[in-house]
C-alpha cells in the first residue's frame, strides 16, 4: 500500500534544503542552536541533541536516513490510501519539516484519504508561511520547499497495484476518469487551438488569396468561442467533481 523506504530524490531534496552546517577545521560536523533556539546537528535532526555534540559527514547522512523514515512512519499511520514513491517522498519531506502534529490536522490529510489526490500539490503549497513578528507571512525558503514537494507528489500519479489484496474499509473508490472525447472542456480546448492553428495558416497566405481576411475574421471568431466554451465547460466540470 506505502512504500518501504523513501527514494534517492526525497534525501536530495531534503539535503537541498536543510543543508549540512557548522563543518570546522576538524573535517566534523557540529552542533549549533537553530533560529528556533533548538540545538540540531547535521541535516536538522534536533531529537537527543546537545550543545557540543560532534560527527562525520557520512554519519549525519545515515542519520538523516534514520530520521526521515522515522518521519515515513507517521505518513504510514495517517495515510489510508495507496500511495506511489514520490507521493510518499513528499509526504515524508512534508512532515519531516512540519512535524506529524501539523500533517495530522491539515485538510491536506482530510482531502488525501478521501482520495482526492489533484488537491494535495495546492494544499501543500498552503504550508509556506510562518509567524514574524506576530503575523504569518510567507518565506521565499517555505514557497521553494513546498513547490518542489508539490512537484515531487505529483511527478508519478500511478499509484501502486494492490490487485489481490484485501479491501480497506477506509479506501475510497477512484472515480472512473472521464472520456477525453466525450469532456465538454476538451471539445472546446480543441476548438479553439484547431481554430487560432487555423488563423495562422490564413494570415501565411494572406498574400496569396483575396479572402484571407475573411478567414482570419472567421477563424479569431471560432478561437475565441472555443475559448469560452473551455472556460464554462472546465466551471462545469469543477462543479460536478470531475478533473
Amino acid at each position: 500500500m506505502h512504500p518501504t523506504t523513501v527514494s534517492q530524490d526525497c534525501i536530495a531534496l531534503v539535503k537541498m534544503f536543510e543543508g549540512l552546517h557548522k563543518i570546522k577545521d576538524d573535517g566534523l560536523v557540529h552542533s549549533y542552536r537553530c533560529p528556533a533556539g533548538k540545538w540540531t546537528l547535521g541535516y536538522g535532526a534536533t531529537k537527543g541533541i546537545r550543545s557540543g555534540m560532534r560527527c562525520t559527514k557520512e554519519e549525519a547522512e545515515a542519520r538523516l536516513l534514520e530520521d526521515l523514515n522515522e518521519h515515513g512512519k507517521i505518513v504510514k499511520q495517517l495515510v489510508n490510501v495507496p500511495l506511489s514513491q514520490g507521493q510518499y517522498d513528499s509526504l515524508t519531506s512534508f512532515v519531516f519539516n512540519l512535524g506529524g502534529g501539523a500533517f495530522k490536522s491539515s485538510t491536506l490529510l482530510k482531502r488525501l484519504n478521501l482520495g482526492h489526490y489533484d488537491d494535495c500539490p495546492e494544499q501543500i503549497m498552503r504550508w509556506n508561511k510562518a509567524r514574524i513578528d506576530g503575523k504569518l507571512q510567507p518565506l521565499r525558503g517555505l514557497t521553494r520547499r513546498r513547490a518542489a514537494e508539490a512537484a515531487i507528489f505529483s511527478k508519478d500519479a500511478q499509484l501502486p497495484s494492490d490487485e489481490g489484496g484485501p479491501e480497506m474499509p477506509q479506501k475510497v473508490a477512484a472515480e472512473a476518469p472521464k472520456s477525453l472525447l466525450k469532456s465538454k472542456t476538451m471539445a472546446g480546448a480543441g476548438v479553439a487551438g484547431m481554430a487560432t492553428g487555423l488563423n495562422e495558416i490564413a494570415g501565411q497566405i494572406q498574400g496569396l488569396v483575396s479572402y484571407a481576411p475573411m478567414l482570419k475574421t472567421i477563424f479569431l471568431i471560432c478561437a475565441v468561442g472555443g475559448i469560452a466554451l473551455a472556460a464554462y465547460a472546465r466551471f462545469k466540470d469543477n462543479k460536478e467533481g470531475i478533473h
